[in-house]
């Protein structure tokens, strides 16, 4: 290989380590808690199968709440990449969203996006979101 090609390889493989390794401090504001007490756990996603699974969150953060109407999170070196954030209030502190005999939920819960389908939980897909280069604010309202 000659010099100039060396050049360019390496320049090119630069660049494409620096483009993956980018992480950014992202901020989620989780609103209308409604001053209720509990555990607010908020996970981050990025493989549709394992999305709204506690245990399977690449990020997460466990907050105790009450007496708020909103909560605002840091988290930071999230790399750049396409996620979904499920977020629960859990009242009862079991780690789980409680639900009636009907399979609805009984404690409050959002996704990103704020998608919340009538009858059924949001998808992957539907909750997606691009973090790039930039900070940004993810806003969740519980329903």
């Amino acid at each position: 290989m000659n010099t100039h090609k060396k050049l360019l390889f390496v320049l090119a493989m630069g660049l494409l380590f620096s483009t993956f390794s980018q992480e950014t401090k992202q901020t989620v504001q989780v609103t209308n808690l409604e001053a209720i007490q509990g555990t607010l756990y908020i996970g981050w996603y990025s493989i549709p199968e394992d999305f709204r699974i506690n245990d399977k969150a690449i990020y997460r953060e466990a907050l105790e709440v009450g007496g708020s109407s909103a909560v605002t999170v840091s988290f930071e070196n999230i790399p750049v990449g396409n996620y979904a954030i499920a977020v629960f209030l859990d009242e009862n502190d079991n780690y789980e969203l409680d639900r009636n005999l009907f399979g609805l939920p009984t404690e409050k819960y959002g996704f990103s996006n704020n998608v919340l389908p009538a009858f059924r939980p949001a998808s992957f897909e539907e909750s997606a979101f691009t973090v790039s280069q930039e900070e940004m604010m993810v806003s969740i309202n519980l329903k």
